[in-house]
């Protein structure tokens, strides 16, 4: 079976992969460098535009600051504070009042935030604001009065962050005690419309929150997505600033988050990740369509490089192989429409060619073989009627009728067995059997040697040429048993190895010296000539004919004592030539 190798084809194919998979590789990180790189940038951008915010809220709640320390330190609180005193102007105290209220008023148009001022006197329990509504009491005081803003949501009306200025500040501990107590308030309306103006034409969602407390968004933002952000945020220890990215709903926000340092309260805006990047994964989805259409164009001019080029070479290795394992009628019928049909053309020309050939010369040359084969038999046979007919002639010259009437009928048997020239190859078992009436002949004849035969199982069906073990039997009898005077002994066995088979004829004569085998082994071997062993040289050649030069005769001592003579041939030519017959 032929090794798979790579094709031309293939190689082109993985070629034009292996210069396809470095492009895409190189820009699918060239895109996740510019996402990163863009991811960055826009945090940053973000950060600093959310500093700058946090600085504006700074300064309107340090101004506001400022207003609340501004009227604290306005002596007319003091006046206003002695003129309780016994006896009491109470015309002096509304003066002083309304002054104040003119100053709280001019103080708190200074800032562009919509603020409040007011004062609350303990020792006078005396509240002073520009709209009236503060009231203060004790309980309110001891709840509400702190220095840094505190956060005060309302159901009805807005929302505020307010703060308190003692005087003197050593009475925050207990501010009834304290001479003063300035409030300054801002309203949560002005931290919407910052947020709302900030948010601007951006794709994001600020807004302002602190734990556990109101959150407070621009105007028209989605309070239900905001809600799950903190949610979200919750679950992080926030820094003084950075960056996140949070997941809702199967979608990637981008968080960015600072913290305000005069509200303790975090500015956080959001946005979502596809459409900060939509530019760049618009760009990579086209660079892929790119890509995966260069693909197909790919595919497709590998299909027609198969069909025009690919397809024609299979056929003709497909062709040579056919030839290479005997097939020769084998023809090419593909049109391709190019050069290949000339290729096809002058193939199918050699291939007939080649027919022709097997035709007229190597079957030519089988039939030769098969008409020297039976020449050959033709040559054995004579020797061996010679023999028998002799055999008769002195058995009839001594009156021994049953002798003469056995050798005839095995004579009969054994010309019936060699005149059947329908094939040149017999079975084993046929070929052992026809041993056995010629041993039976030759001891009828001499009456003064046994035999002895161990084929194994195994070996009894397979195909031998005929009359393959008789002339070496003959010999045995002739120059081995019929050399000593004492009782012979004929062995006749098989044997099978993993690569041949062999059968060894042995017999108890005075054997061959070791010149005598050599000049043997080169007598076999040269072409038949008039002082040539016609038996042994004819077996020799048709094992030679019919296995090639995995086959022969070979000589040794036998372990009786005379010669062993061993008839041996291929398992592989003997497979093939199974196969042929087959």
């Amino acid at each position: 079976m032929m090794r798979k190798r790579w094709t031309t084809y293939n190689k082109i194919t993985l070629l034009v992969l292996l210069l396809l998979a470095p492009i895409v590789v190189l820009y699918s990180y060239s895109n996740e460098t510019s996402v990163e790189v863009i991811e960055k940038e826009i945090q940053e951008a973000s950060l600093k535009r959310m500093s700058f915010f946090s600085s504006q809220v700074d300064n309107h709640v340090k101004q506001l600051s400022i207003l609340a320390i501004v009227v604290s330190k306005d002596q007319t609180i003091k006046e206003l504070a002695d003129s309780n005193i016994p006896p009491v102007d109470r015309l002096r105290q509304l003066e002083l009042q309304d002054s104040l209220v003119k100053k709280m008023g001019l103080l708190s148009a200074t800032s562009s935030w919509t603020n409040g001022l007011a004062i609350h006197l303990p020792q006078m329990n005396m509240d002073i604001s520009g709209d009236y509504s503060s009231v203060y009491n004790s309980s309110t005081l001891r709840e509400n009065v702190t220095t840094s803003w505190k956060y005060h949501p309302k159901t009805e009306g807005d929302a505020y962050f307010s703060k308190f200025v003692l005087s003197p500040l050593i009475s925050y501990r207990n501010p009834l005690d304290a001479e003063s107590l300035i409030e300054v308030r801002f309203f949560k309306q002005n931290i919407v419309t910052m947020l709302t103006e900030f948010k601007g034409d951006n794709q994001g969602e600020p807004f302002l929150y602190a734990s556990r407390s109101e959150v407070i968004t621009s105007s028209g933002a989605d309070t239900d997505m905001v809600g799950q952000m903190i949610e979200q945020l919750e679950q992080y220890p926030l820094e003084q600033s950075g960056h996140l990215l949070l997941k809702l709903h199967g979608e990637q926000y981008m968080v960015n988050y600072t913290k305000n340092d005069s509200l303790g309260w975090y500015l956080v805006d959001y946005m979502p990740l596809h459409q900060i990047l939509s530019p760049i994964f618009k760009a990579r989805n086209v660079f892929y369509m790119a890509m995966g259409l260069l693909l197909v164009m790919s595919m497709v001019v590998a299909y027609f490089l198969y069909k025009q080029v690919q397809s024609p070479i299979k056929m003709l290795l497909q062709g040579v192989q056919g030839i290479q394992h005997g097939k020769y009628s084998v023809r090419l019928n593909h049109k391709s429409r190019n050069e290949f049909d000339y290729l096809f053309y002058r193939f199918n020309e050699m291939a007939a060619e080649i027919e022709r050939l097997i035709e007229t010369v190597y079957k030519e040359n089988i039939r030769f073989r098969e008409a020297k084969l039976k020449q050959l038999q033709s040559q054995i046979n004579p020797h061996f009627l010679y023999n028998c007919l002799f055999f008769v002639k002195n058995m009839i010259a001594i009156d021994d009728k049953d002798s003469a009437t056995a050798m005839v009928l095995n004579l009969a048997q054994y010309y019936r067995y060699i005149t059947k020239l329908e094939s040149t190859l017999t079975p084993l078992k046929d070929e052992i059997r026809l041993v056995t009436s010629y041993l039976d002949i030759q001891n009828l004849r001499i009456e003064r040697f046994h035999y002895e035969i161990d084929i194994p199982s195994s070996m009894l069906n397979i195909e031998v040429p005929r009359l393959l073990i008789q002339p070496i039997v003959e010999n045995a009898i002739l120059h081995g048993v019929g050399s000593i005077e004492e009782y012979g002994i004929i062995s006749i066995e098989g044997r099978e190895t993993d690569s041949e088979f062999m059968i060894m004829i042995d017999d108890n004569g005075t054997g061959l010296s070791e010149e005598k085998k050599q000049k043997l082994r080169e007598r076999i071997t040269r072409p038949m000539d008039g002082e040539s062993s016609c038996g042994l040289w004819n077996v020799h050649q048709r094992l030679l004919f019919q296995y090639h030069k995995q086959a022969g005769l070979q000589f040794e001592n036998s372990p009786l004592g005379g010669l062993r003579v061993i008839i041996s041939w291929g398992k592989t030519a003997e497979a093939a030539q199974d196969r042929r017959n087959g």
